[in-house]
């Protein structure tokens, strides 16, 4: 196995349905305080970038970083008043992965629902996420993420979102960078 601290990071993260290679069950259709994610999975022979580090580590390499974050910050930007689920932002985000990892990116037919959505969409409030990487995730080739965040409705009224969302992206090997791959979580 090419990086076995993906692999426990991502046991750890609750990711154990996706490495064992089962599709994943939506939670969107079930009223939850938890925000209602499938994480997007993936084995662990696909976030292998390449055999070859040569390219050094991705948390070395201020672009990786910066596209990570700004991949993040799209997958967990929600208008649950124009969003018909939690996947429409990560649909966003395809232009920023190479082709075969956007075409991955499948919308849930069911809309979205549970209390902390629910609740957005009555009051009409977006998320306002916050991203912070992870500095004590050392895997060679891979940026790892938390996301936050608030809902914000119009008139300035805020609240804090329920859980935190932790990305684990790889990268292409040349610049301009796309994402290759990654792994999520709900906590």
């Amino acid at each position: 196995m090419k990086h076995p601290k993906i692999l426990a990071l991502a046991l750890a993260a609750g990711l154990v349905t996706g490495l064992a290679g089962c599709t994943p069950v939506s939670t969107e259709t079930e009223p939850s305080s938890i925000p209602g994610v499938a994480p997007t999975t993936a084995s662990p022979s696909t976030l292998s970038p390449s055999a070859s580090h040569e390219h050094g580590d991705a948390v070395d390499d201020p672009a990786k970083i910066e596209l990570a974050k700004q991949v993040a910050t799209i997958m967990t930007t929600w208008n649950p008043n124009k969003d018909f689920n939690r996947t429409a932002a990560e649909m966003r985000a395809r232009k920023l992965m190479t082709p075969e990892r956007a075409k991955e990116v499948i919308a849930p037919e069911r809309p979205a629902t549970g209390v902390e959505w629910l609740t957005a969409a009555e009051k009409k409030a977006t998320s306002k996420p916050t991203v912070k990487l992870m500095t004590d995730h050392h895997e060679q080739d891979t940026v790892a993420v938390t996301v936050t965040w608030q809902w914000v409705t119009k008139d300035g009224e805020s609240w804090a979102g329920e859980g935190k969302q932790t990305f684990f992206f790889t990268f292409t090997d040349t610049e301009p960078y796309k994402i290759r791959d990654y792994v999520s979580s709900i906590q």
